[in-house]
């Protein structure tokens, strides 16, 4: 609403009788109204006339200008207002989900600890394991879990069982820290469908049992192939935590391709978690990673108070291209997990370290045992096949790992080799 001056008293010339007051008493060549503007020029010279609209006392606007004015002002007052009325729809904080009680734990969020002490893997929704049997790699990111978060319950939730000498091995590991962790193993459903759309290949399968696990249990959900490199700790305040899935192309003004669900924090039924999984309403497996990795960074851009979005350096880097493996995987040992990456030199270090097993397995993490964790041979000696398949000397990740290899477990593995209940590999090199 506009505010309005009336001119002074003073100012103000008494009408003649009969008549309306036309010339207003102020000093000559003021324009008060600044009515000329709207004036068209006289034929005679030095005389100025008005334009064909009339302007009397009180009449400042021309009438046209005055209709439009009381068309367009209440026209966009509502825009306005259907607008601010749409954008609080779509923040959460004022239209909060449901949050229902959940009978598989008895955690209670506070504000400072929304994300329960939980681990959740998902491991064996297909008999062939998807050709990658339970390995050193799996007791390695599992046990790296187990020391570094110190959660108060690991879940295993299976279809098939794993079988094997490191898959025991494992279920030992966590049987000794039996007083401060539990781990529990959870037979889940074969997930054929979802809101009745079909489910066929076995990682969407597993992409639908993560989310239906953050929902009901709430906690830290792993990939298989994730190394633990420092306590999750001042993000177990934030109601759900995911980053950004980092793209090759490393241009700052490019948009992440996505958020990578490999590493995700959530508290029990998360408004976001439950949104996530409802739109699998419209799943459909044509689109291969679009309700994995593209939907949630959508959901994440109309919702952004229902979660916390990190940066690509905070779980998965370095990238799964080659040069990147070669960085964490060759020798001499480049990279350092406990260091803000070149690239971020402001960025605090790293929570995670994904492994990228699907496209790093054939060239270097197959070759990877406990004693290779530690052989300190030169590479020299060996040669440079050694170097070129991925068993070199020292490597990023061979120092980083070495911190969950346990002399105990590298002389019990010697005695499964020589017995023959492992065999994963030839060795090229005396284990004695």
């Amino acid at each position: 609403m506009l505010a309005t001056t009336k001119p002074d008293s003073s100012m103000r010339q008494r009408p003649p009788e009969g008549g309306v007051s036309t010339s207003p008493a102020f000093p000559k060549g003021v324009d008060p109204l600044n009515l000329s503007q709207f004036m068209l020029a006289s034929p005679v010279p030095g005389k100025r006339k008005l334009s064909s609209q009339t302007y009397r006392s009180g009449n400042i606007l021309p009438r046209r200008l005055r209709l439009y004015l009381y068309l367009i002002v209440p026209a966009v007052s509502l825009l306005l207002l259907i607008r601010r009325l749409s954008y609080r729809s779509h923040i959460p904080f004022h239209h909060p989900l449901p949050f229902p009680p959940t009978m598989n734990t008895t955690f209670s969020p506070t504000p400072s600890r929304q994300v329960p002490p939980y681990v959740h893997y998902i491991y064996g929704l297909s008999p062939t394991f998807g050709g990658k049997p339970f390995s050193f790699l799996q007791y390695l990111c599992f046990t790296s879990s187990l020391h570094v978060i110190e959660p108060e319950r690991i879940y295993f939730h299976y279809v098939y069982e794993p079988s094997g000498w490191w898959w025991e091995t494992w279920k030992e590991e966590v049987a000794s820290r039996i007083k401060t962790t539990e781990f529990i193993m959870v037979k889940q459903r074969d997930v054929v469908e979802v809101f009745g759309n079909k489910v066929e290949h076995f990682a969407h399968k597993a992409d639908v049992i993560r989310l239906e696990v953050l929902r009901d249990y709430g906690g830290i959900y792993l990939d298989a192939d994730v190394l633990v490199i420092k306590d999750f700790g001042p993000l177990y305040k934030f109601p759900m935590v995911m980053a950004m899935e980092s793209q090759p192309n490393l241009d700052p003004k490019l948009p992440p391709s996505g958020l990578c669900n490999a590493v995700m924090l959530s508290r029990p039924y998360s408004s976001f978690v439950v949104r996530w999984y409802n739109a699998y309403q419209n799943f459909t497996s044509t689109r291969w990673a679009y309700h994995s990795v593209t939907l949630p960074y959508l959901l994440a851009q109309s919702y952004p108070l229902d979660l916390i979005v990190l940066n690509k350096f905070a779980f998965f880097w370095p990238i799964w291209h080659d040069d990147h493996l070669r960085l964490v995987h060759r020798s001499p040992p480049l990279y350092d997990f406990h260091q803000p990456d070149r690239l971020a030199p402001g960025y605090d270090t790293q929570f995670t370290y994904h492994l990228w097993e699907s496209e790093a397995w054939e060239r270097y993490l197959k070759y990877y045992d406990p004693e290779r964790i530690w052989f300190k041979k030169t590479a020299e000696k060996r040669g440079d096949k050694r170097e070129e398949d991925g068993r070199n000397d020292e490597s990023s990740f061979s120092r980083e790992a070495r911190r969950f290899v346990s002399l105990e477990l590298r002389i019990k593995w010697r005695k499964a080799v020589k017995e023959g209940k492992v065999k994963e590999r030839e060795w090229e090199y005396d284990l004695v």
